[in-house]
């Protein structure tokens, strides 16, 4: 036993009326729970402190992880390089050759753009 079930079982015994409640039962003082309620209600509390205990060392920045060692994970697959761009679509004009098939945009639109563009980066 670690020293978080060791404590659970402590609080699980000194109300044991606490496994009843939680397995759906109801807290009226005169039944007990079964040995599994016990034991499944010790386990969660453990689960619990063990929770809370690693939450306060998130919060104080002092968690130093498993203790158990980890093989180390596979080095990340290569990325493939992204493929050429095709040329855009074009377009057949009565004016003269065929031109890009852009959208048509505002020039206050193209600002608005530029504006949006130049915050993300």
């Amino acid at each position: 036993m670690n020293a978080a079930q060791i404590q659970a079982q402590a609080i699980v015994n000194a109300r044991p009326s606490t496994a009843l409640v939680a397995s759906g039962g109801a807290n009226n003082g005169n039944k007990t729970p079964t040995p599994a309620q016990t034991q499944n209600q010790i386990q969660l509390q453990a689960q619990a402190l063990v929770h809370a205990h690693t939450q306060a060392q998130f919060a104080a920045n002092i968690y130093k992880g498993d203790t158990t060692a980890v093989a180390p994970a596979a080095p990340a697959p290569a990325v493939p390089a992204p493929a050429a761009r095709p040329p855009p679509p074009t377009v057949p004009t009565s004016t003269g050759p065929p031109g890009p098939l852009l959208p048509s945009i505002t020039p206050a639109q193209l600002t608005q753009q530029n504006t949006l563009t130049q915050k993300q980066t």
